[in-house]
């Protein structure tokens, strides 16, 4: 297994509006989005200044069947979680234009 260090998994399952919580969703339902593609998460966060890559091999494990796809992300010692709010607050500012 490759290191991933210091990259940190973004699945577009974390994003998505029409998905629960118990099946990957990260936010809460008002920031969440409904159509967007892993490529929105990719510039979104080349936007923000973070160093991102896309990989499109890998499938998100709970749901295997849905479109593979994942975006690795420098997080620069900041907590996954406020850079996933960051990444969907400049994706919304990016899908509203």
């Amino acid at each position: 297994m490759r290191s991933r260090k210091p990259f940190c998994i973004f699945w577009p399952q974390y994003f998505e509006a029409k998905r629960s919580r118990s099946n990957g969703r990260r936010l809460s339902k008002n920031l969440a989005i409904e159509k967007f593609s892993t490529k929105d998460i990719l510039k979104a966060a080349r936007n923000l200044g973070y160093n991102a890559q896309f990989e499109g091999n890998y499938r998100y494990p709970r749901t295997w069947w849905d479109e593979p796809g994942r975006v690795l992300i420098d997080l620069k010692g900041k907590k996954k979680s406020i850079v996933i709010l960051e990444v969907a607050k400049e994706m919304r500012k990016q899908l509203k234009k």
